[in-house]
């Protein structure tokens, strides 16, 4: 236990000093703004004529948040895209690094368990995602109260707020099998370049009506609105993320690290 509690500390002073987690919550926090930026904007028709074609954008957005129940919604659906793709970078980051950085073979020389040093990684991007997720959740709140949303009672504040904390859960999830993609990439660009790929297919294979069997896809699907999904739905992600993080294991435990 003494070994984990060391490594967990030891990988949270790595982020830290790279002030990476710091950067990626700054960057998190765009997405909200934007979003009650276009709502503002559609909200002043003067405003909405001198900015040309993001006015169109802008009544769009208005369109589909037009109380908190609404507004919420899409933040959740934020999460499940914008915020998927940093939780992804925050786990290429903390895996790929050590190859990038030519630091892996170092830190497989400690004599600590594997499993903690994995356990650990694994560890610091749940709880560096959440920041994220956290700071996502707290903009869009502030921005509903200033853009005065109607409908704002506390039981649909405390329902969206449940929505995005399990959009959130079930996208981290699904961003653990990156992990197992940085390290056989030795790096962060196979992992980052994946990601695109994985939000691409995820929006078509929903589109086709066979996205609740697709585990990139569930966490959209559940910030639309369909919390009704097949049980299937939320075992399938959950088993993508433990299949991630045994990949992940294996592969450190079985390479050849000569690198």
């Amino acid at each position: 236990m003494k070994h984990l509690s060391d490594m967990i500390w030891i990988e949270f002073r790595k982020a830290i000093r790279s002030k990476v987690p710091f950067w990626t919550v700054i960057g998190s926090l765009f997405m909200p703004l934007a979003i009650a930026f276009l709502i503002f904007v559609a909200r002043n028709p003067e405003i909405s004529k001198k900015l040309g074609l993001i006015s169109v954008k802008a009544d769009l957005m208005a369109y589909s948040a037009t109380d908190w129940a609404s507004y919420l919604g899409l933040a959740a659906m934020i999460v499940s895209a914008g915020g998927f793709f940093l939780f992804v970078l925050a786990t290429s980051w903390t895996f790929g690094r050590e190859f990038a950085e030519g630091t892996v073979k170092d830190l497989l020389a400690v004599p600590v368990p594997r499993t903690s040093i994995l356990l650990a990684k694994f560890i610091v991007v749940a709880i560096w995602s959440a920041l994220i997720t956290f700071a996502m959740a707290s903009v869009s709140l502030i921005m509903g109260v200033l853009l005065k949303l109607p409908g704002g009672s506390s039981e649909v504040i405390w329902i969206g707020i449940g929505t995005i904390a399990a959009t959130a859960g079930l996208a981290i999830l699904t961003a653990f099998p990156f992990a197992w993609v940085a390290s056989i990439g030795r790096g962060y660009l196979l992992p980052l370049g994946l990601v695109v790929l994985t939000l691409m297919m995820s929006n078509f294979i929903a589109i086709t009506g066979r996205g609740e069997f697709f585990p990139w896809a569930v966490p959209g699907l559940f910030a639309q609105g369909k919390s009704q999904l097949p049980v299937i739905s939320l075992l399938i992600v959950i088993l993508t993320g433990m299949i991630g993080i045994e990949a992940t294991h294996v592969w450190w435990v079985k390479a050849d690290q000569n690198k």
